[in-house]
């Protein structure tokens, strides 16, 4: 029943352990960060949020992203650098 109980236990911790490494791989990915501020950018210029929400999600996020990388000197993408982005999309096919 001992060898039962730290196998269970032990795996338990292993999964356990695999879960907080992703979330904590996740939280401090400056990509993920940048996609959330692009992703206020578009909801703003869609009407879904007004120029106050956007102006708070991007003060949080740029200011996560200062506390990601301090060594920047405060230089990250900000919204004012999106609206230069451009999209393009190969659909693949393109029949007449």
């Amino acid at each position: 029943m001992f060898i039962l109980d730290s196998l269970l236990v032990g795996g338990l911790r292993f999964v356990l352990e695999k879960v907080a490494d992703v979330a904590d791989r996740e939280l401090n990915d400056p990509e993920r960060w940048r996609g959330l501020l692009l992703e206020a950018q578009l909801a703003h210029e869609n009407g879904e949020i007004t120029a106050g929400e956007l102006a708070l999600r991007e003060r949080e996020i740029l200011a996560r992203l200062r506390e990601l990388n301090p060594a920047a000197g405060g230089a990250v993408l900000s919204t004012d650098d999106l609206a230069a982005v451009d999209v393009f999309a190969d659909v693949g096919d393109e029949r007449e």
